[in-house]
């Protein structure tokens, strides 16, 4: 007697078309862009363009990290296409193209950018998988899931914790597919991740992108509960950082004790005058 497979529900199937569960390096993305300067909601990327930036960005004068966060979830349209462009699908759900569409109107620039990212992850494939060619991989990731904190929050100090975020994140998932050359050498890059956020980040914000994180990882084990080992790692390292991060609590982050002023002041903007958040 053979047992017969559930089928997913349409709610879960569209979770799973389109890939929602790669919301949690989205989230602690978004998250960075909220802690960005103030000047950058006025001084943005656009700023160059002149008048033509309110065209070129047409919802401006909000909050650049809601932006952020429509976009997250609006780019997920790539997915299908995808799935569709490698013959996963037989046909093109129009949903996805109308989902990228919104997110070059809400964020053109910035999703060019990703975009270039995605593409790069991509071209791995043509190319010999080794140690060198999949960290370039997961550079592309940085562009596809990191764009928004460079170019809308204008933290370019978080080029570098964000690198090995992209590594790291990006290399677990590797090794649970089974798609490294060499699993040694892409642990050694996802446990740098963890390592370099003490360098960079408050207490406070690690506490923050933890309680973003670990939830996330609980959504993330239940539509795909065969990587259960993936999120344990994931949940254990957040609990260590943490552990570390109240330890050293009044030194963090550490690069501003060696060298000060490195990591310039960044604290969430008021969203609207008289209005503390």
């Amino acid at each position: 007697m053979t047992e017969e497979k559930k089928e997913s529900g349409a709610f879960m199937k569209f979770m799973q078309d389109y890939r929602f569960k790669m919301l949690v390096p989205e989230l602690l993305v978004v998250f960075g862009v909220w802690y960005m300067l103030p000047e950058s909601l006025t001084a943005n990327v656009y700023t160059f363009l002149g008048p033509l930036g309110l065209i070129a960005q047409p919802l401006f004068f909000l909050p650049s990290g809601i932006l952020a966060f429509i976009t997250a979830i609006t780019l997920h349209g790539i997915y299908p296409l995808d799935n569709w462009h490698e013959g996963k699908i037989p046909d093109l759900p129009k949903v996805s193209i109308v989902m990228i569409a919104i997110s070059f109107i809400l964020l053109p620039l910035l999703v060019l950018m990703q975009m270039i990212g995605y593409y790069i992850t991509e071209a791995t494939e043509y190319f010999s998988r080794n140690p060198v060619w999949e960290r370039f991989e997961s550079f592309g990731d940085l562009l596809f899931y990191a764009g928004a904190m460079f170019f809308v929050g204008l933290q370019m100090w978080l080029l570098i914790p964000v690198f090995f975020l992209a590594q790291g994140v990006d290399g677990i998932h590797k090794i649970a597919h089974h798609e490294t050359s060499n699993e040694k050498i892409t642990a050694f890059f996802y446990f740098l991740w963890p390592v370099t956020m003490l360098f960079f980040f408050s207490p406070i914000e690690i506490l923050a992108m933890a309680a973003i994180s670990i939830p996330a990882f609980a959504f993330y084990g239940y539509i795909r509960p065969y990587y259960t080992y993936v999120n344990a790692v994931h949940t254990a390292t957040f609990a260590i950082i943490v552990v570390v991060a109240l330890l050293l609590m009044p030194y963090l982050p550490l690069l501003n004790v060696w060298f000060p002023g490195f990591i310039p002041p960044h604290i969430p903007p008021r969203l609207w005058p008289g209005i503390t958040w």
